[in-house]
C-alpha cells in the first residue's frame, strides 16, 4: 500500500508543470540532430531550433554536456533531447547518457552525465557571430566626442614634402604625446549628430590608417612636435590624420555571451556601414544607445517598426495613403485618429561594441528591409 501510494504522490507532482522555468519555444522544423558545418557560428545553429536563438544558453550553454558552447567544431554532431524538467536539451552525439530510454509524451527522457570530448584538431571552434563581419569594427573603428575629437593629437607633417606617408617614414605629431609609446593613426570617415540642438551631441567615427611609435620628444617645449616613425600603413597616411593611443580602446570583446540587456531601451538606427537607407541581414549599423543605457557587446535587441498608419474616412477605415486629403490633414492634429497601430517586431541585432552614447550591432535577423530610423527595443 505504501508503495502505491508512494507511486501515485510521484506521478501527481510530475505532473504539476513548473512555474520557475522559463519554457523554450522550439521551431515546428526543429531536427533532432544536427552536424555542425564549417562557418556556422553559435547564432546560425541556435536559429535552427529556435524561435529566440539568444535564448541559447537554455539549450545548450548551461548544458553539462556542452561545458564551453565557444568550442563547438566542424564535425560535431548535436542531439536534441528532453531533461526530467521536460526542457530540451542540445547533447554531442556519442555522449554517454545514464537514460533508460523511457518515453514520456512522446519524449525521450535523458539523464545528462559527462561524456568523452572529441575535438577535431584541424578546425577552429566556431563563433558567436561571423567575426569576418565585425572584425574591422573591432579593431579599426573608433568613436570620438566632439571635445576628444577636437583635442586629440595629430599628425602634422614629416621629413619630406610628400603628401601621403606610408610604412617607414619619419612624421610629426602635434599634442601630448609619451615617448616610445605606440600610436593608432585614424582618419575621420562619418559624423553622427544626436539628440536635440540644445542637448545634442556630435560624435565622430574614424578608421584606422596605421601604426606609430614616438621616439623623440621635446621635454622643455610641449608645442614642439614629436617625432614617429610609422609602423604599418593600411591606406595612405595624411596630414590631420588624429593620433589615439592603441591602449586607450578597451571595447573589445574576448567572447560574445548572448543575452537580453536587463534595462529597457529606447532607442534607433542612425546609419548603416553601407551608407544605405535601407538594408537586411548582416549589415553592421550604429544606434544611439550605449554604455549609459546599460548595453555591453553580447545584449540582444529587437527591431520594430509601427503597422502602416490607418485613418478614419467617412467612418470607414483607410490606409493613410488611401484616404481624403482632408482627412490626411486633420489625421496630423489626432482629430480624426482613433487608435494607433500596434508595433511588431521585424528584426535582431546583436550589439558588439559599446561606446558612450552610441553602439555597434550586427543584424542577424530581418523579417522585411530595414532602415534608418528604425525603432530599436527589448526582444519578445
Amino acid at each position: 500500500m505504501h508503495k502505491y501510494l508512494c507511486g501515485f504522490l510521484y506521478m501527481v507532482i510530475c505532473a504539476i508543470p513548473s512555474v520557475s522555468a522559463d519554457t523554450l519555444r522550439l521551431k515546428n522544423d526543429a531536427p533532432e540532430r544536427y552536424v555542425v558545418k564549417k562557418g556556422d557560428t553559435l547564432w546560425d545553429i541556435s536559429s535552427v531550433y529556435l524561435q529566440s536563438p539568444w535564448k541559447w544558453p537554455e539549450l545548450w550553454g548551461m548544458n553539462e554536456q556542452i561545458e564551453n558552447p565557444h568550442l563547438i567544431y566542424p564535425g560535431d554532431v548535436l542531439k536534441l533531447e528532453y531533461g526530467p524538467d521536460g526542457q530540451p536539451r542540445l547533447l554531442r552525439s556519442g555522449q554517454t547518457l545514464g537514460a533508460t530510454g523511457e518515453e514520456e509524451q512522446g519524449k525521450k527522457i535523458v539523464k545528462l552525465s559527462p561524456g568523452k570530448r572529441i575535438e577535431y584538431k584541424n578546425y577552429e571552434a566556431i563563433n558567436t557571430l561571423p567575426l569576418h563581419l565585425i572584425a574591422p569594427y573591432l579593431s579599426h573603428e573608433i568613436i570620438l566626442y566632439e571635445a576628444d575629437y577636437r583635442d586629440a593629437p595629430m599628425v602634422m607633417g614629416g621629413e619630406t614634402n610628400t603628401k601621403n606617408k606610408v610604412q617607414g617614414d619619419l612624421i610629426y605629431g602635434s599634442g601630448a604625446l609619451e615617448t616610445l609609446q605606440m600610436y593608432g593613426i585614424y582618419r575621420p570617415q562619418k559624423v553622427y549628430e544626436m539628440g536635440g540642438l540644445l542637448t545634442g551631441r556630435t560624435a565622430h567615427e574614424l578608421i584606422l590608417v596605421g601604426t606609430a611609435r614616438v621616439i623623440k620628444r621635446s621635454d622643455n617645449d610641449p608645442e614642439y612636435p614629436a617625432k614617429l616613425t610609422v609602423l604599418s600603413s593600411r591606406r595612405e597616411i595624411r596630414l590631420g590624420d588624429k593620433l589615439i593611443p592603441l591602449t586607450d580602446d578597451k571595447s573589445l570583446p574576448a567572447r560574445f555571451s548572448l543575452r537580453k540587456p536587463e534595462n529597457k531601451i529606447n532607442a534607433n538606427i542612425l546609419a548603416a556601414s553601407s551608407n544605405v537607407s535601407h538594408f537586411s541581414k548582416l549589415e553592421v549599423v550604429i544606434i544611439d544607445a550605449g554604455q549609459q543605457d546599460g548595453l555591453q557587446p553580447g545584449h540582444v535587441l529587437a527591431v520594430q517598426r509601427q503597422s502602416p498608419e490607418v485613418v478614419m474616412d467617412e467612418d470607414t477605415p483607410q490606409f493613410s495613403e488611401d484616404a481624403g486629403r482632408f482627412s490626411r490633414y486633420f489625421n496630423q492634429f489626432d482629430l480624426v485618429r482613433e487608435f494607433d497601430m500596434p508595433y511588431e517586431q521585424i528584426g535582431s541585432m546583436v550589439v558588439f561594441k559599446v561606446y558612450q552614447g552610441l553602439s555597434y550591432a550586427l543584424i542577424v535577423d530581418a523579417s522585411t528591409d530595414l532602415k534608418v530610423g528604425d525603432e530599436i527595443t527589448l526582444p519578445h
